[in-house]
């Protein structure tokens, strides 16, 4: 590959590979996360993923309804109350928004 066509890819390429991310919490709205499932601890009802945006993991707590159909590896967006240290979900999309 030369180098002019390297360039070319790189500049077409580098705008969508750079919003992807941005897109993930930003502009879900107001207390909403988007981002992986990691894990689901039925036991304790929590909902635990890897936030788009930051790649940090985020731990909600959430109603055994909210966790119905929800397994590690799904993309989702969650919507949450904070209390105190406590994200509450409040709603759990499957596919992000």
């Amino acid at each position: 590959m030369t180098r002019l066509s390297a360039l070319v890819l790189a500049l077409s390429l580098g705008p969508h590979l750079l919003a992807a991310p941005a897109l993930a919490c930003d502009s879900a709205g107001p207390n909403t996360h988007v981002g992986v499932v990691t894990a689901v601890d039925r036991a304790r009802s929590t909902l635990t993923l890897r936030d788009a945006e930051t790649g940090g993991a985020l731990t909600f707590v959430a109603r055994p309804d909210l966790l119905r159909g929800i397994a590690p590896n799904d993309a989702v967006s969650v919507t949450f109350a904070a209390e105190g240290k406590t994200l509450r979900a409040t709603s759990v999309e499957k596919g992000g928004r």
